[in-house]
């Protein structure tokens, strides 16, 4: 992993990529000063929806066309501007493109369901190189003011493209652009496919999906290279309070917080997001999310320096927890009579 990411402060903030304002200047200021990590934000009342960014209005549409060759974000000058004047302490900012396998899906679909299979995995390797083409700039122009990017990919659907482990080297275009790279997935995560593609960082939404028993090895063995796990603790669409999002990262915590994995790593190598981008909301909602999670952060951050052992604790409580349900899913004796104490027979 690189070593770039202990620059970052345990349980930093950050955005998913799509802000809700129509001025770039705007967009580039709040993400600058609202968030522990800025991001070059997307804004999909300017340039449209993650796939209207890159192929345009129409993507089923066959040739090429100017709406189509967009090298660089709307806000992308404003955001550059704003990080050279005042850049962040630990010298690092994000940038999120959206990922092959998305674009390919949404290229082959063409009105015809949903698609998936070689067909995408062929494609989506040639739009990687050409995402990679146009990423390599966005780096070297940050690299020239003294900034280091983490590279986001955004893969939303990845589970239904039907892209196996073995096709992990499809986006190595992109990941050799940066000293780290991650994967943003807001819906059913493939487990076995981020297993063996070993990303640097994680991002994936906890608030809506849950955190899926399969993935804790995963991220085990995640944050045990010295990874990092964006967690996804406030749906933007039905905000929670700071203390109930607060209470889901603790909970995420908590699950890793055995004898390899202190609380207070586990946190260190953590960061809090929405659970996605916000462009299709309002900008005071927007002002809400990022204010929620900043008060969560330094709610958790708090937790986990003042009284770790809650984390043993919780940590001891998931255990036990977790051999009592394997006991009786293993013993069907004992299962009938917990389901007979549990109905009152």
């Amino acid at each position: 992993m690189s070593p770039l990411l202990d620059r970052l402060p345990a349980l930093a903030t950050t955005g998913i990529g799509s802000l809700p304002f129509d001025r770039p200047s705007d967009a580039a200021q709040h993400s600058a000063a609202a968030y522990d990590l800025p991001f070059c934000p997307q804004l999909p009342r300017v340039d449209g929806d993650m796939i209207a960014e890159w192929l345009g209005s129409d993507p089923g549409r066959c040739g090429w066309a100017p709406d189509r060759d967009r090298e660089r974000p709307s806000a992308w000058h404003e955001f550059v501007a704003r990080v050279t004047a005042r850049p962040p302490a630990h010298g690092l900012v994000k940038l999120q493109v959206t990922g092959p396998v998305t674009l390919a899906m949404a290229l082959e679909r063409n009105g015809e369901g949903v698609a998936g299979g070689r067909r995408v995995d062929s494609l989506a390797r040639d739009v990687a190189t050409w995402l990679a083409a146009n990423t390599a700039g966005q780096v070297s122009r940050l690299a020239e003011v003294g900034l280091d990017a983490i590279l986001v990919v955004d893969e939303p659907g990845l589970a239904l493209a039907g892209v196996s482990d073995e096709s992990r080297g499809l986006w190595d275009p992109l990941r050799v652009l940066v000293p780290a790279w991650g994967m943003h997935i807001c819906g059913a995560v493939p487990w076995a496919l981020v297993d063996a593609l070993e990303p640097d960082v994680l991002s994936l939404d906890l608030a809506a999906h849950g955190f899926a028993e399969e993935g804790r090895p995963v991220l085990g063995r995640l944050l045990a290279r010295g990874g990092r796990v964006a967690w996804g603790v406030l749906d933007p669409v039905r905000p929670a309070s700071a203390a109930a999002s607060a209470g889901l990262a603790v909970a995420a915590l908590s699950g890793f917080s055995d004898g390899r994995l202190a609380p207070e790593r586990t946190a260190r190598q953590s960061l809090l997001t929405p659970s996605c981008g916000t462009g299709r909301l309002s900008p005071e909602r927007e002002l809400l999310v990022a204010a929620t999670l900043d008060a969560a952060a330094q709610a958790v951050r708090g937790a986990v320096a003042a009284q770790p052992h809650r984390y043993r604790r919780a940590q001891q409580t998931t255990d036990e927890l977790r051999r009592q349900k394997h006991s009786t899913s293993a013993n069907p004796a004992r299962r009938s009579a917990a389901s007979s104490s549990s109905s009152g027979k």
